[in-house]
């Protein structure tokens, strides 16, 4: 047999190797999503600590808008994703609250805080307010995050109504809480595509 019709054979052989070794080896996004919540952004524990006070059990659920007609398949979900984060209730266990949202987007102009918020600190820009929290990824990780043309990735941290009233608007207690959701949410992304400050 030829030498030359050996070769392309080989080629296909070991590029289809690498291509399965790559899909198999764990990287720290695959592990962080899958032992985390909310796309590996939060451990059980810090994703329960905002909440309005009347138990039940933490219950997430990541939502993805269907994307109409698309012919290629999904791009990274983060980018397109609402994490929404629940209670139980206890009287009627098939019933949840909503706690909070937690979400990823690129912008070219990040909002600006509303009154009474603070800034995020920890060499982060963002901030964190009564009601919303956002805060600005590093600047390396829009590339990494293959969002290249994104000025800023930001990270943002909405509560639910029933979380404020449940605290009984104690601000200060949630805007604690809610620095230390979105803090460790910034940390596992950074982790996940390894673009840390």
């Amino acid at each position: 047999m030829n030498k030359k019709h050996l070769v392309l054979p080989a080629v296909l052989v070991v590029a289809a190797a690498v291509v399965t070794t790559l899909e198999l080896w764990p990287t720290e996004l695959k592990e962080l999503r899958e032992q985390n919540l909310c796309l590996g952004m939060l451990t059980e524990r810090t994703a329960g600590l905002l909440q309005d006070g009347m138990g039940g059990a933490v219950l997430v659920e990541e939502f993805v808008p269907k994307s109409a007609g698309s012919a290629t398949g999904p791009a990274d979900p983060v980018f397109s994703t609402t994490c929404f984060v629940n209670r139980r209730n206890a009287e009627d266990r098939s019933s949840m609250r909503l706690q909070y949202t937690l979400d990823v987007r690129s912008t070219d102009t990040p909002n600006d805080p509303p009154e009474g918020a603070t800034p995020i600190g920890e060499g982060l820009t963002g901030w964190v307010g009564q009601r919303q929290s956002e805060v600005r990824m590093p600047e390396g990780c829009a590339k990494e995050m293959r969002r290249s043309d994104a000025r800023h990735i930001m990270v943002t941290l909405k509560i639910s109504p029933v979380a404020l009233v449940g605290r009984d608007w104690n601000h200060a207690s949630l805007m604690k809480d809610s620095r230390t959701v979105i803090l460790e949410a910034v940390e596992n992304l950074t982790k996940q595509y390894d673009c840390a400050a």
